[in-house]
């Protein structure tokens, strides 16, 4: 067999087994919604933007890896600020739906693949996780070439990041984590230190120095 022949069937073996594992990612798969991060004050000492908005939604199909075919992580716990929600999962993603539903559109912060810190909508639990750590990379490579990504994530930490991506149920979710007194009020006590409705009770009580703990 010649080396053009060769490198033929090499590719087309490997269009074929991409196809396949596409297929198998899409017939296994739950639907998501990938939202790329856009920086706007990136800090360059430690590498992150609180600044961050986030005007994009693209939907996207990803194989939830975990055996129980959900999220793991500690659930609800305490932790030094109130209660605390961790959930993490494994999420694989065939290289061609990636480039097909998001790459091409060159809305993201790394143009060749997802990238740590991009936001992925779970619509069927209305939850909201980042993308803490990309696989793009393996030891081993079927006929030389890798056909997927595996992505961890974690549920989002909200920190007043920009989101407007047009989808109401993704958007909402500002309403609902917000901080801002303008989007979410808070309804404020009349005062904070009044003692006037203590004096009012005492004013009902006849005080008996001789007897001060009443009637014996």
């Amino acid at each position: 067999m010649s080396l053009r022949l060769h490198q033929s069937v090499y590719g087309n073996e490997n269009f074929l087994i991409e196809s396949l594992i596409t297929e198998a990612v899409n017939i296994h798969g739950v639907d998501f919604m990938y939202i790329p991060r856009q920086m706007v004050g990136k800090d360059d000492l430690l590498g992150e933007d609180r600044l961050s908005r986030f005007k994009n939604a693209y939907p996207i199909v990803m194989y939830m890896e975990s055996s129980e075919g959900g999220f793991q992580g500690q659930g609800a716990f305490a932790a030094k600020f109130g209660l605390t929600m961790e959930q993490s999962a494994t999420l694989t993603v065939a290289r061609r739906t990636w480039n097909q539903a998001v790459g091409r559109f060159g809305q993201t912060v790394l143009p060749n693949r997802p990238a740590e810190g991009d936001l992925l909508y779970f619509p069927m639990t209305g939850g909201l996780f980042e993308i803490m750590f990309v696989q793009h990379q393996d030891a081993f490579y079927q006929l030389g070439q890798l056909y997927v990504y595996k992505l961890t994530v974690e549920l989002f930490r909200y920190s007043s990041e920009l989101i407007e991506t047009g989808v109401e149920e993704i958007d909402s979710f500002v309403d609902n984590k917000s901080a801002d007194v303008e989007v979410n009020p808070v309804e404020k006590p009349d005062n904070f230190g009044g003692n006037s409705k203590f004096k009012q009770r005492a004013d009902e009580f006849v005080f008996n120095t001789n007897n001060p703990f009443g009637e014996l």
